[in-house]
């Protein structure tokens, strides 16, 4: 009797059940639709919204990350050089945490030297007595908190700065202070989770809070607290807001890390990053630390380069532009360097550069499995669902393989795959749709190359493909055509659109209000440039209004 099997380790997820299931049923904007493909003809359109339907995301507390814990000493100390230990990402604070925040507030005060650095605002201008103390009080705790203190805070924070004063002098007390106020709940937690039950709009200052939060991974600048503190934010001017920070070079890593957690590059649970993927150095002799500079470079160079001209998603899927050095032209067969044209036929746009498709391939060989999933999940934003426990974790690596009755045969990769995955057992649902949507990719080895054949069998490259389970069903002849049809896909937009919104919101995307995706999906198209995108997430109700949940 043949056994089916299924393949675990090249595949971070498989499925049980009917694929295209969301994981959570806020995945789907609405059910049934007529615009799901999986809806049979003549299914009527069910909204997601009614006429009571209050889009928001949830209304959550939680800690500064590292990066914003950083970003936000150094501009409320104006020190850009300050380096933190602090690395507890965890939603509420650790006791390592805690000790690392207390030993980096000291670090941060002493490093600065506050007195003379124009942090405190009346050692060069006025007398420095408690009335200064109270100004400094005012003034960080202003910028820390994201607002003005109320009256229990400065005194809690006066109260601090006199006791210390008693035993320590004058600048030892403020120091103390400043320490104090690197450590407090009010500057280490953004709390959204306020008032009673049911669905809010966020005031000016909250408002300020999440757009810098999200932009700049940092605390409000003076000018959008003052905006914040005028009503501006409320009443028309949150896109003039947004647009400003956006400008700035500072949301630029903003941008960078979003294409980067969405290709992997940052590494995830289930894969490396492309800093940490091992190649065998006797198939990739090229590859080494240089290269990989050069692979990571190349994305943030395109990503940069189109969204700073108005690009889209679309132009992010195609566009052959690239900018390399000597080694990664070497990879990619060019003769010359700097700004270039990829060739015709072999590249598109971020799914076929060598970043991407080496993150998602094993040492030796591809992973159309990886790939595959992929374009699924991440792309077309359709769940998979967890593996069967019957999954095999032995690696597909195609060249001599044994076959099912034990006798050595030569596969390609794709070849491996398809007899490991076919047959009628419990893989087949699943790889019956990953499998086509990662075959397209197989002309690129495991560090991106293209080839025309296999390394290591010489065997003829297969790319034929196919894509299911979206609103661009149908064949698809290599990697260059799925990134095309992809491009045109408005269930791709779509996803797209909701990972966006889901970061702005630190919201998981399972989690996402249905209405609220549906609302502002409905006002992206094909020819929206990435940063009209993040303006139109930035101006839609899930982004100015939370829902706090019933106490359980």
């Amino acid at each position: 009797m043949r056994t089916s099997w299924c393949i675990a380790l090249l595949l971070p997820v498989a499925c049980m059940g009917r694929i295209g299931d969301p994981v959570a049923p806020e995945d789907a904007p609405g059910t049934p639709r007529a615009d799901d493909p999986k809806a049979p003809p003549g299914t009527p359109v069910v909204s997601a919204c009614d006429a009571e339907s209050s889009p928001a995301s949830p209304a959550t507390t939680r800690a500064l990350t590292p990066t914003q814990y950083e970003n936000a000493v150094r501009d409320l100390l104006q020190d850009p050089g300050f380096t933190p230990t602090f690395d507890d990402a965890a939603p509420v604070l650790t006791e390592r945490g805690v000790r690392q925040l207390r030993n980096d507030a000291e670090a941060a005060v002493e490093r600065r030297g506050l007195w003379g650095a124009g942090v405190i605002p009346c050692d060069a201008t006025g007398p420095v007595d408690d009335a200064c103390a109270s100004e400094v009080i005012a003034r960080l705790g202003r910028l820390a908190y994201r607002r003005s203190l109320t009256s229990e805070e400065a005194a809690w924070l006066d109260g601090v700065y006199r006791s210390a004063r008693d035993e320590l002098g004058f600048e030892d007390a403020v120091d103390v202070v400043v320490q104090v106020l690197l450590q407090s709940p009010g500057f280490l937690y953004v709390n959204e989770a306020t008032g009673a039950p049911g669905v809010r709009a966020l005031d000016d200052h909250e408002l300020a809070t999440r757009l810098a939060m999200f932009l700049w991974n940092s605390i409000p600048d003076e000018a959008l607290l003052v905006a914040a503190e005028s009503g501006e934010l409320t009443s028309g001017g949150l896109r003039d807001q947004a647009k400003r920070l956006l400008e700035s070079p500072r949301a630029e890593p903003t941008i960078q890390r979003f294409f980067a957690e969405w290709l992997a590059l940052n590494g995830t649970p289930l894969h490396d990053s492309l800093e940490a993927a091992m190649k065998d150095a006797e198939r990739f002799p090229e590859y080494d630390a240089a290269l990989v500079r050069s692979m990571r470079a190349e994305v943030e160079h395109l990503v940069r380069d189109v969204v700073s001209d108005g690009g889209s998603l679309s132009d992010l899927l195609t566009t052959r532009r690239a900018h390399v050095d000597a080694a990664l032209a070497d990879l990619y067969g060019l003769e010359g360097e700097g700004d270039v044209e990829l060739p015709e036929g072999e590249r598109a746009g971020l799914l076929t550069r060598a970043a991407f498709l080496a993150v998602y391939a094993s040492p030796d060989v591809q992973s159309p499995i990886r790939r595959g999933v992929f374009v699924i999940e991440e792309v077309l934003c359709r769940p998979l669902g967890e593996p069967p426990p019957n999954a095999n974790d032995v690696p597909v690596t195609g060249g001599t393989v044994y076959d099912e009755m034990g006798g050595e045969v030569v596969r390609s990769v794709r070849q491996d795959v398809e007899a490991r995955t076919g047959g009628g057992g419990t893989c087949v649902a699943c790889h019956s749709v990953i499998n086509p949507a990662g075959f397209p990719f197989e002309h690129y080895d495991a560090i991106g190359r293209f080839r025309e054949r296999e390394l290591g069998t010489d065997l003829p490259i297969d790319t034929a493909g196919q894509l299911t389970y979206s609103d661009v069903n149908g064949p698809i002849a290599d990697a260059v055509e799925l990134s095309a049809t992809l491009a045109g896909s408005k269930q791709v937009r779509d996803c797209f659109t909701k990972r966006w919104l889901s970061t702005a919101t630190a919201t998981p995307i399972e989690h996402l209000d249905r209405c609220a995706v549906e609302r502002l999906t409905a006002r992206i198209d094909a020819n929206t440039s990435v940063t009209d995108l993040i303006l139109d997430v930035i101006e839609s109700e899930a982004f100015s209004h939370v829902v706090q949940q019933e106490a359980p």
